[in-house]
C-alpha cells in the first residue's frame, strides 16, 4: 500500500551536472500522504544518452519551481 510517510518543506537549489539516465528528476511520493512544499530552484542537469532528452517524472508532489528548471519541472 501507500506510505503513511509524508516528506514536505524540502528545497533543492542550484544543482548543475549530468545525469546517467534520462529522467534526472524524479518524485514518487504516496496518494496517502503526498510530498508537499517541494521547491525546485535553478536546476541544470543534461543527459547525453541516445534515448532522448533529459524529462523529470512526479507523483502525488506538490511545490513550486523558479528560474531555470532543465529538466523542463513537473512539481
Amino acid at each position: 500500500g501507500d506510505s503513511q510517510i509524508q516528506i514536505r518543506n524540502v528545497k533543492y537549489g542550484n544543482i548543475r551536472g549530468t545525469s546517467s539516465t534520462k529522467i534526472a528528476v524524479a518524485f514518487e511520493c504516496s496518494k496517502v500522504k503526498p510530498c508537499q512544499d517541494i521547491e525546485l530552484k535553478e536546476i541544470n542537469l543534461a543527459y547525453q544518452g541516445a534515448d532522448g532528452p533529459v524529462a523529470s517524472s512526479c507523483s502525488n508532489v506538490k511545490g513550486v519551481a523558479s528560474g531555470e528548471q532543465k529538466p523542463p519541472s513537473c512539481v
